[in-house]
């Protein structure tokens, strides 16, 4: 069995259809050279995906069950095609995510990171304000830093003050009002990047030196090193601050405000749920959990509506 080269037609198809399949596809390129190196490996069976799956690096439970899940759209495709594969059953394992408490950043953490970035080498290159502008622009903004390293310089429309994201999380399009302290970063930082590499035909917004893009695994390790170098080395559940903490970060901090102020936040939840590309203003009211202040907040509304018997 070409495993292979049926993963390799499965993708192409899938992505015809609009999905990009990233991750999945790595996982799926994992399998196929799995797959061929195992014997007698003719057909895609539970015991064969399990053998696969119980491969995952962490060993964790929810790393295996992810590894099995994504084994489930591909099998159910060769079924349609004829090709000899039992449809894999879901849940079969147990959940593939989690949802973790995230970091939520004060104003020092991030001026910190943003003045540790200076640092960052080569000194006098593009990496510094590079990693320096993406911090900021994930700050102000909640953009995801996928969203973010992967702007193109037409979607940064400084003069309309927007930033345009496309295709992202089952998203066509959506508009990103920007303000004008970001525009002015921004801005700076794009007369940096033409003088440093004014040769440039990459189209990528964020650059480091020698015109090559910025990409998610470059930005997470740059982060992990300023990480490092400003001992935010705290743990939670396991887990470090991430570069994807900064937009929890700001969502908890727009929330706050709102409950702080009086803010009518039933009203503008489902603006800010479109803001951030949420499909659903349910995974909007989930950073609700995200730290004390928003809780303590969200449960005195609540006794003030008399929704615990408090007033009426």
């Amino acid at each position: 069995m070409n495993w292979t080269f049926l993963v390799a037609e499965y993708l192409a198809q899938q992505r015809q259809l609009g999905y990009s399949l990233i991750s999945e596809g790595r996982y799926l390129q994992s399998f196929a050279l799995f797959a061929e190196q195992q014997e007698n490996a003719t057909t895609l069976t539970i015991e064969l995906a399990l053998r696969w799956a119980n491969q995952a690096p962490s060993g964790s439970d929810i790393a295996i069950a992810r590894r099995f899940g994504v084994l489930r759209p591909f099998s159910r495709y060769l079924c349609i095609h004829g090709i000899d594969s039992v449809v894999l059953p879901s849940h079969f394992i147990g959940p593939t995510h989690r949802r973790l408490p995230p970091f939520i950043f004060t104003d020092s953490d991030i001026a910190q990171l943003m003045a540790m970035a200076d640092r960052l080498i080569p000194v006098n290159g593009l990496r510094p304000i590079t990693i320096k502008t993406l911090i900021g622009l994930l700050a102000s903004t909640g953009l995801r830093p996928g969203e973010a390293v992967r702007l193109r310089c037409q979607d940064v429309k400084l003069d309309e003050g927007e930033i345009v994201i496309d295709n992202s999380k089952g998203w066509r399009q959506r508009f990103i009002p920007i303000a004008p302290s970001v525009i002015g970063a921004l801005s700076s930082y794009n007369i940096h990047r033409n003088r440093l590499n004014p040769l440039s035909q990459s189209g990528a917004f964020f650059e480091f030196d020698k015109c090559q893009p910025l990409n998610i695994r470059a930005a997470d390790y740059a982060f992990q090193v300023l990480r490092q170098a400003t001992s935010l080395l705290v743990q939670l559940n396991g887990r470090q601050p991430r570069l994807y903490d900064l937009r929890h970060t700001f969502v908890c901090r727009n929330m706050l405000s709102w409950y702080q102020s009086g803010a009518n936040v039933d009203s503008r939840i489902a603006q800010l749920s479109h803001y951030l590309g949420h499909r659903k203003v349910s995974d909007t009211y989930w950073y609700l959990t995200a730290i004390p202040e928003l809780m303590a907040c969200a449960a005195n509304k609540a006794t003030t509506n008399g929704v615990f018997g408090g007033a009426s």
